[in-house]
């Protein structure tokens, strides 16, 4: 769906310049695709967040709109086409050969897997539902209305027939990725009967880069810049990482509890990328009865970008900022996946025995 909406945009602002070459003599209605493809650029934004693509095509869009503040005036006042300046062709040119190179630059990286959640739901016997909470870490959160703002937002993987001996898998994205950039993942765990909850967080009273880039659009873009300029600086802030991870940690087991309050006994087992990995051993130690194993990603032999999600399919043009391949097949993903699955069957193994052992004792 983030490759489609920028598709259209730069087709909509292709269509918008190019028609210099054949409006002649009648209303130009063709000029109010611009102010559509600035409409559609922000919610592009707010629905996906910010990057190179979604960013220049918001700028590009403004910059198309502004150029054809004369034409929609024309427009509006029912005025008919006389002729274009020679300015206004050469901006025109320029313009449809920067949108063609977007177009071919889009369509080269574009993810190599479609992960829409129709897509998710007919290709495997995995269901996605999506739970929104709105809230602070200081005023508690709740299930949010429909018109409220997403502070925690629940992607819940499970299998169409549920193993319930199975325990719950709670998943914690690095801050350099989202829920969308683990999906293949997410699905081949899921696949093998497990129901995993993944969270991505965002409030006020949180912020992680204390600057303007830790609003919600621009956060992943901005976390991602600071780790590219700086990776020393950035890996070395493990302090300030779990304390921000720690509260997100707390905040996501108190919603877990009082959706799971009918079944106190129930176990967890954590997933970590990179930032919450010491707050989920804390938290692990702290509630041992409650969690019965931690996974961090990190000590995956076969995971390339760590901290990044698997950008390898999902996010191509991070991934070649980070030297990776394309990863077209999956090849990558499915052997973290097989790795993560065979710790996953000793933590439920040793979870058995301890069970025989006690109902042996008694």
């Amino acid at each position: 769906m983030k490759v489609s909406g920028e598709f259209l945009i730069f087709l909509l602002l292709l269509i918008t310049n190019s028609r210099v070459f054949f409006v002649e003599s009648r209303k130009d209605s063709i000029v109010l695709l611009s102010p559509l493809a600035v409409i559609l650029s922000v919610f592009q934004i707010f629905s996906w967040g910010f990057d190179v693509f979604t960013g220049t095509a918001l700028i590009l869009s403004i910059l198309v709109l502004f150029s054809n503040f004369h034409a929609l005036y024309r427009y509006f006042e029912r005025l008919y086409v006389d002729h274009y300046s020679p300015l206004m062709y050469i901006w025109a040119i320029s313009t449809c050969l920067v949108c063609i190179f977007c177009l071919v630059f889009l369509i080269y990286f574009a993810p190599s897997t479609p992960l829409t959640q129709r897509r998710v739901n007919k290709a495997t016997n995995v269901l996605m539902e999506r739970e929104r909470y709105t809230g602070s870490f200081r005023s508690g959160f709740e299930k949010a209305g429909s018109l409220q703002k997403t502070n925690i937002q629940f992607s819940i993987f499970s299998p169409e027939i549920a193993n319930e001996k199975l325990p719950l898998i709670v998943f914690f994205p690095d801050k350099r990725a989202e829920t969308y950039h683990y999906i293949p993942y997410l699905l081949q765990l899921a696949e093998e009967g497990y129901t995993i909850i993944s969270s991505d967080i965002n409030t006020k009273d949180c912020l992680w880069l204390h600057n303007p880039l830790d609003a919600r659009p621009l956060r992943r873009f901005g976390m991602i810049l600071a780790s590219l300029m700086n990776s020393f600086k950035f890996d070395s802030q493990t302090e300030f990482y779990t304390y921000n991870s720690s509260l997100e940690c707390k905040a996501v087991f108190d919603l877990l509890n009082k959706k799971f309050s009918d079944t106190p006994e129930q176990k967890y087992i954590l997933i970590s990328d990179f930032m919450a990995d010491t707050a989920v051993s804390d938290y692990a130690k702290a509630h041992q009865k409650q969690i019965a194993g931690i996974i961090f990603m990190k000590e995956l032999s076969d995971y390339q970008t760590k901290g990044y999600g698997f950008v390898a399919q999902t996010d191509p043009f991070t991934a070649s900022l980070l030297n990776i391949k394309r990863d077209k097949s999956g090849h990558y993903t499915k052997l973290c996946a097989r790795e993560t699955l065979s710790e996953l069957q000793k933590i439920v193994k040793s979870m058995d025995e301890e069970k025989n052992d006690t109902q042996s004792a008694e």
